[in-house]
C-alpha cells in the first residue's frame, strides 16, 4: 500500500509537474507571438548610417580605426579610416577585412610598413558588390593576430528596395540634415520614384557627420556618397590631397556644397579658386538662386519605420505671405531671404558645385526645396548618375555582349552526353559481350571518358582560345583648363581561362560589377598594398563579366583652335588618339565638322552640313547596346551564367537597374540627338569619335573585339 500511495504521489507530482510546465509555456508562446506580430507590424528603426569608432593596442602597436561613414546601400567603395602608431621596431602589418561566410563582399588586404616610433594614416576601400554587412577587420605581423586590435564591423545594408541619397558631412559638430531628407522625399513624394515608400520598407535616411580628421586622400572614398558638404574654412584646412579628392569625386558625378563663404558666392575668388573652377573650361559661370523656383511644397515625411506621411496642413494650399503663420506650419516657412541670393550653383565636370553664404543647415524643408528645384536633384541618386547598383542585378546586361562569344549550345550539348551515354554504357557493354571481353570495361570506360573531355576541351579551345577577350564602350569628358579627364566605360570579358594575375587596376579607377538578373556576387579577394589588384573571383574562366569603371586622371592632351573664317576653323589634334569624326561648336554657337585628324596632326574644319550631321549619327549609333536576335525571345532574360540563381533574390519591390539611365548613356543619346535635330549646344565644345582606346584600363591583357569610344570637352 505504502508503494502503491508512492506511486500515486509520484504520478501525482509529475501531472502536476507537467500541467505548471504547460501553464508557464503557454505564456511565453503568447509572449512569442506577439513580439513577433509586433515587430512584423513595427520594423526596427533605421540606421542613419553606418560605422562606428574604436581603438586597440598590442605589441608596441596602437590601433584607431573609425569606420563612419554615409552611403553604400547600393554599391561603391566604403572606407575604413586607420590610424597606425607603432612604439617598437620597425615592421610591416597586414591589415584584412574578412567578411562573414556567404555574404558576397570580397576579402580585403592591405600591407604596409611603418617604422619604429612612426605613425602611418591609410584607408582600407571595401568595394560593396555584395548583400553582406558583417566582417572582421583583423591586423597581423608575418601571419600572427594581434587578438586585443581584431574587431567585428558592421558595414551599411544591401538596399534592394528604396535607395535614399546620402548625405556626408564634414564638421566637428552633427550636420542638421533632417529638412533636407524632408525635402527630398517631398520633392520625390515616393522617394526616388519607387512604388512601395510608406509601406515599412526600405531605408528612412541615409547621412552621417565626420570630423576632418584623416579623411580619405583617394575619390573612391566618397563614391558611396550622394552630397557632402563642408564649411569653406574646413575645406580651406584640409591637405592637398584630401582637398583633391573631393573635387575628383564631384568632377565624377558628386554634389559639393560649401557654406559659410561669408560673401556673395558668384563673386568669391577664394571659392572658385579653393574648387578649381576658376580654370574650368567654357567659361562656366555661377548661376545665383533664382527667385522663380522659391514655391511652397507640399511636405512629406518619412517615420522612422519607413511610413509616408504629411506634415501639417496641405501646403499648396498655402501663399507665400501666408507661410509659417503657426507653429505647427513652421516647415512652410521660409528662412532663407529671397533677395540675399543665399546660394549659386554651377556645373563641375559631371557633377555640381553649390556655395552658400551662410551656414544652410538652419533651413526648413521649403529652403531645401527652394535649392534642390535649383539643380537636377535626381542627380543626387548614384543609381541615377550610373545606371548600375554594384549590390544589386541589372536589367540591360544582355545588351552588351561580346558577338564573338556566342550562347552555350545547349541543345547540342544534350544531345553529344546522350550520345556520350549510350556509348559508353549499353553499346560498350553490347560489343565486349559478344567478344566474350567484358573485363576489358575497365579499360573502355576510362578511355572514352577520357578522349570525350579531351574532344570537349578541344572544342572550347577552339571556340575560345586561352586569352581574354574584351568588348569597350567609353565616354571620356575632358576640362581642359585644369588638365582633367574623366573616362567612364563599359567593358565586358570573357576569359577563355582566368588570368592567373587576376586583375590590377588603378587605385584611382572604381571598378562596379554589372550583373546579370538573379546573379549574386560569389567569394573574391582585393588587394590595396600597391594597386587595386583584384586577386580572384572577379573574372570567372568562359563566364560573362561586365564592369562599369570610372578613371579620373590627369589629362595634358587637347584640342587647340585657331583663329577662324567664315568658312574654316583650324584646329591642332594634341591627343594622343586619332579623332575619326568631329563637331565642334565654337564661341558664337556655329557647329564646325571634320573627319581623320590624327594624333599631333591639324587641318582646317568646315560648316557641319546635313550629311555631315548624318554621318556623324551613323558613328554613333555603330556598337550601341542592344540584346543579340538569338536572345530576344527569352522572356526570362537570363545572362546566361553558371552563377545565376534565377532572380530568386528578386521581388516585386525590387528597384529595376538599367545601364542606359545612367549619365554616360544619356548624355551620349542627348548629344546624338541635339546634333541630328540641328540644336545648339554650349559653346566653346567639341564632340569627337575615337579610333584608339583613350587610356581605358581593362585589368589584364586582353583581346578587344568591339570597342567604340567617344571623346567630348570645352576649350
Amino acid at each position: 500500500m505504502i508503494e502503491v500511495a508512492r506511486s500515486d504521489s509520484s504520478d501525482s507530482s509529475e501531472e502536476s509537474s507537467g500541467d505548471m510546465g504547460s501553464r508557464r509555456a503557454k505564456p511565453f508562446c503568447v509572449m512569442l507571438w506577439l513580439t513577433i506580430v509586433v515587430a512584423i507590424a513595427n520594423p526596427p528603426k533605421v540606421i542613419l548610417a553606418a560605422g562606428e569608432q574604436y581603438a586597440g593596442s598590442e605589441s608596441d602597436i596602437h590601433i584607431n580605426v573609425d569606420y563612419r561613414w554615409a552611403g553604400g546601400a547600393v554599391g561603391g567603395y566604403y572606407p575604413i579610416r586607420i590610424g597606425l602608431q607603432n612604439r617598437g621596431l620597425s615592421r610591416e602589418l597586414e591589415l584584412k577585412f574578412e567578411p562573414r561566410a556567404n555574404g558576397g563582399l570580397p576579402v580585403v588586404s592591405r600591407r604596409v610598413t611603418i617604422d619604429q616610433n612612426s605613425s602611418a594614416s591609410l584607408t582600407l576601400l571595401i568595394p560593396l558588390v555584395g548583400y553582406g554587412n558583417y566582417g572582421t577587420l583583423t591586423v597581423s605581423h608575418d601571419g600572427r593576430e594581434f587578438k586585443k586590435m581584431q574587431n567585428k564591423l558592421v558595414l551599411p545594408d544591401a538596399d534592394h528596395q528604396n535607395s535614399r541619397p546620402s548625405f556626408l558631412g564634414i564638421s566637428r559638430n552633427p550636420l542638421a540634415f533632417q529638412s533636407l531628407e524632408d525635402a527630398v522625399t517631398s520633392l520625390t513624394t515616393a522617394g526616388h520614384g519607387s512604388h512601395h515608400a510608406g509601406y515599412g520598407h526600405g531605408k528612412t535616411q541615409d547621412s552621417q557627420t565626420v570630423e576632418p580628421l584623416r579623411l580619405p586622400e583617394t575619390w573612391l572614398a566618397y563614391s558611396s556618397v550622394d552630397l557632402v558638404a563642408i564649411s569653406m574654412d574646413a575645406f580651406e584646412g584640409l591637405a592637398d590631397p584630401q582637398r583633391a579628392a573631393i573635387l575628383d569625386w564631384a568632377r565624377t558625378g558628386g554634389t559639393l556644397l560649401v557654406y559659410s563663404v561669408g560673401e556673395p558666392v558668384s563673386s568669391s575668388k577664394k571659392l572658385t579658386k579653393l574648387t578649381e573652377a576658376d580654370t574650368t573650361s567654357a567659361a562656366l559661370n555661377w548661376q545665383v538662386a533664382e527667385p522663380s523656383v522659391r514655391t511652397i511644397i507640399p511636405v512629406q515625411h518619412l517615420d522612422e519605420h519607413g511610413t509616408l506621411s504629411a506634415i501639417a496642413v496641405p501646403l499648396e494650399a498655402v501663399s507665400k505671405s501666408e507661410a509659417g503663420t503657426a507653429d505647427s506650419e513652421s516647415q512652410s516657412k521660409f528662412l532663407w531671404a529671397e533677395d540675399s541670393q543665399p546660394f549659386a550653383v554651377r556645373n563641375f565636370g559631371q557633377g555640381w558645385l553649390i556655395g552658400f553664404v551662410d551656414d544652410p543647415f538652419s533651413g526648413t524643408v521649403q529652403d531645401w526645396g527652394w535649392l534642390l528645384k535649383s539643380i537636377p536633384y535626381r542627380e543626387l541618386w548614384q543609381t541615377h548618375r550610373l545606371g548600375v547598383a554594384g549590390r544589386m542585378d541589372n536589367r540591360e546586361f544582355l545588351q552588351f555582349l561580346i558577338g564573338s562569344i556566342r550562347s552555350v549550345p545547349v541543345m547540342a550539348f544534350i544531345i553529344f552526353i546522350s550520345l556520350f551515354t549510350f556509348v559508353i554504357g549499353p553499346l560498350n557493354y553490347f560489343v565486349l559481350a559478344r567478344k566474350k571481353k567484358l573485363n576489358l570495361l575497365v579499360v573502355t570506360i576510362p578511355a572514352i571518358a577520357v578522349v570525350t573531355s579531351l574532344c570537349l576541351f578541344g572544342y572550347s579551345v577552339l571556340s575560345h582560345g586561352f586569352s581574354v577577350k574584351s568588348r569597350v564602350r567609353s565616354l571620356t569628358m575632358i576640362d581642359q583648363g585644369n588638365n582633367k579627364a574623366v573616362t567612364t566605360a563599359r567593358l565586358a570579358l570573357y576569359a577563355g581561362m582566368t588570368p592567373s594575375d587576376g586583375l590590377n587596376f588603378s587605385p584611382l579607377t572604381a571598378v562596379m560589377p554589372i550583373r546579370g538578373e538573379g546573379e549574386l556576387f560569389e567569394s573574391a579577394r582585393t588587394d590595396w598594398t600597391e594597386t587595386q589588384w583584384l586577386r580572384s573571383g572577379w573574372l570567372r574562366s568562359r563566364t560573362r563579366t561586365q564592369f562599369l569603371t570610372t578613371t579620373v586622371r590627369n589629362e595634358r592632351g587637347r584640342l587647340t583652335f585657331g583663329t577662324g573664317t567664315k568658312t574654316e576653323l583650324p584646329v591642332t589634334n594634341g591627343m594622343e588618339w586619332d579623332i575619326e569624326s568631329l563637331v565642334v561648336f565654337d564661341q558664337d554657337g556655329e557647329a564646325w565638322f571634320g573627319s581623320d585628324l590624327a594624333a599631333g596632326g591639324g587641318r582646317p574644319l568646315k560648316q557641319i552640313s546635313d550629311s555631315d550631321r548624318l554621318e556623324f549619327c551613323r558613328l554613333m549609333d555603330r556598337s550601341a547596346p542592344a540584346v543579340p536576335k538569338e536572345l530576344e525571345q527569352i522572356s526570362t532574360r537570363q545572362s546566361l551564367s553558371p552563377m545565376s540563381s534565377f532572380s530568386r533574390r528578386r521581388h516585386r519591390y525590387t528597384e529595376d537597374f538599367r545601364v542606359s539611365q545612367g549619365q554616360m548613356e544619356r548624355f551620349i543619346s542627348e548629344t546624338r540627338q541635339n546634333i541630328d535635330r540641328k540644336e545648339l549646344l554650349p559653346p566653346r565644345t567639341y564632340y569627337a569619335i575615337v579610333k584608339d582606346i583613350p587610356s581605358i584600363e581593362f585589368g589584364t591583357e586582353v583581346d578587344v573585339v568591339d570597342g567604340w569610344h567617344f571623346v567630348t570637352g570645352s576649350y
